[in-house]
């Protein structure tokens, strides 16, 4: 429209040239069509100008617009393919043949190595693995007779391993593979031969769970309070160096034999309320902002 209106305006200046230029005034108002010309031709360059950045800044809004749909399509495939990953990761856990299942456990350990905010439900998930029934051996691997035939499922046994090995590979401050901030719930399980030293955890609940075998928590942080309620440890515990941010409770835990408690920090309330020391205690070295021993029962004292 704009660009006719402008060779309208053109054409007129040219016939009011032809018209006046036979009359007497016709210099004066040729000089005025000229400068009319002149007007008229700034006029059109400046019109062209805006025209071309009107274009310049379409093009660019249509290609962020197009960045962004692409962004976005981009991210829900990625999305669509953890989803994907992660389901069939998990389909493989229930599987009833052992083999499939240490593929579930290692394909949720590459999902979580590449995807740091799936590392938490990763971490859910191999806890809640580990939660399930299970009628483990009756002492630590080291403990069994190797004449006699297991009475538990060994497959399940080594798959269980595999996970806690998981758990310690990733919460291992000094560890390449370190999942920072990660919190674990074991409550209820049963856990063999379980290790957890060298770790940094940001909750830690082991409440009623049963520790099968020796167990390694040494020069492990928890920086939020850590729960052993009712816990039962058959064999020796070592919790050495192990620090408590904001303290821990083992009330009505029972331990079945020796118990190491030395250079262990609290920075809360240390509960041993109602625990059971089967074998010695050992807490020399500790730092405890309040430990509480009300009614914990020691050998010497049965």
């Amino acid at each position: 429209m704009t660009a006719v209106a402008v060779a309208a305006v053109t054409a007129g200046l040219l016939w009011l040239f032809l018209a006046w230029s036979g009359e007497p005034t016709a210099p004066v108002r040729i000089d005025a069509v000229k400068t009319a010309f002149g007007v008229g031709a700034g006029a059109g360059g400046v019109f062209a100008l805006w025209l071309a950045t009107r274009r310049q800044r379409t093009l660019e809004l249509q290609l962020a617009e197009s960045t962004r749909v692409a962004g976005v399509t981009e991210r829900d495939l990625e999305e669509r393919r953890v989803t994907e990953l992660y389901t069939k990761a998990v389909e493989q856990l229930g599987s009833d043949k052992a083999p499939v299942r240490f593929g579930g456990l290692y394909a949720l350990e590459r999902l979580g190595q590449d995807n740091p905010k799936q590392r938490q439900t990763i971490v859910n998930v191999l806890c809640a693995y580990l939660r399930m029934p299970f009628d483990g051996p009756k002492a630590g691997l080291k403990g069994t007779a190797d004449l006699e035939p297991p009475d538990y499922d060994e497959a399940e046994l080594l798959v269980r391993l595999a996970a806690q090995e998981l758990l310690k590979t990733h919460l291992t401050h000094e560890e390449p593979g370190f999942w920072p901030g990660m919190a674990i719930d074991l409550q209820r399980a049963t856990l063999v031969d379980f290790r957890l030293s060298g770790c940094t955890l940001a909750a830690a609940d082991f409440s009623r769970a049963k520790f099968v075998g020796a167990v390694h928590i040494r020069g492990t942080t928890f920086t939020r309070r850590a729960g052993f309620f009712g816990a039962q440890f058959t064999s020796a515990v070592n919790f050495d160096r192990s620090v408590f941010e904001e303290g821990a409770f083992f009330t009505w835990a029972r331990f079945g034999a020796f118990a190491r408690f030395t250079r262990v920090r609290s920075g809360g309330r240390f509960e041993l309320t109602r625990a059971r020391f089967e074998g010695e205690a050992d807490f020399e070295g500790g730092e405890h902002e309040d430990i509480d021993l009300t009614d914990a029962r020691f050998p010497e004292n049965e």
